[in-house]
């Protein structure tokens, strides 16, 4: 089985705190102290590993997952894991921008992305053995967590090149991470969209119908020229807005974001 590491006490000077960052490393990674390896980040990190010290019962499981799929040949390469928990407000870190049907929450969106780029990314380097660029750097986050998956990839191509945005909030903020997305970049880009078909929701008084709205975003990407090998969507039958599905989908979405044809 891979290992986890915890660390608790990670501190960044943006944050002017300690938080926790959990790091899944595959069995391969002390047999083979020569080999580097592809680094995959992930929003809400508490909930992400099969572990005694995860938040909820019903996590993501993505430890397992990946230890069955590299055991199996299902996983081309093996990844190193970097999950980061969320800081009390998560409305506020995982929102890039204000909204105003719901101003309680104050966006600090493009804040928990410098953090990525200048502390998370540059310490993950510094302490394992990682192979560098957008091909080998995927981030992957639900819900809230998706929409920053893009918010991110889309304003560092530089760096993140594989985007996992599963059961994104694109309609947060009316709809801005339409315009955000405005343009194709000539810039290696993978995108895995997914969503539920069952998946409607209402936080805060606001009603989010993921079903329609995620295959809205999904031909508006291939409007502005991205290939169907650049943007892929899944639906999941009967899915709904919950960790019990995405990690039922998390095998699917390791196949088709990280595996290449």
């Amino acid at each position: 089985m891979g290992k986890i590491e915890i660390i608790d006490n990670f501190y960044s000077p943006l944050d002017k705190f300690n938080r926790t960052v959990r790091v899944y490393l595959p069995d391969s990674y002390e047999d083979h102290p020569d080999r580097h390896y592809p680094v995959i980040y992930m929003t809400d990190g508490q909930n992400v590993f099969e572990h005694p010290r995860s938040a909820i019962k019903e996590t993501w499981h993505v430890n397992e997952t990946l230890d069955a799929m590299a055991a199996d040949g299902s996983l081309q390469r093996e990844w190193l894991v970097c999950a980061i928990d969320h800081e009390i407000d998560r409305f506020g870190e995982y929102t890039p921008w204000p909204f105003p049907a719901a101003s309680v929450f104050d966006p600090r969106g493009r804040k928990f992305l410098n953090n990525l780029t200048e502390f998370f990314i540059p310490w993950m380097d510094s302490h394992y053995r990682t192979l560098k660029g957008p091909e080998n750097t995927a981030f992957i986050g639900s819900s809230l967590g998706g929409l920053m998956a893009l918010f991110c990839g889309r304003e560092r191509p530089d760096v993140i090149g594989r985007i996992g945005a599963v059961s994104p909030s694109v309609m947060w903020s009316d709809f801005r991470c339409f315009e955000h997305w405005n343009t194709k970049y000539d810039t290696w880009t993978k995108i895995y969209l997914d969503m539920g078909s069952d998946e409607k929701i209402t936080v805060q008084d606001i009603y989010m119908d993921y079903a329609s709205i995620v295959n809205d975003f999904y031909w508006h990407l291939r409007r502005l020229g991205y290939a169907a090998h650049e943007v892929l969507l899944y639906i999941d039958e009967g899915g709904f807005h919950s960790e019990v599905c995405w990690a039922k989908r998390f095998p699917i979405i390791v196949s088709r974001l990280l595996n290449d044809d």
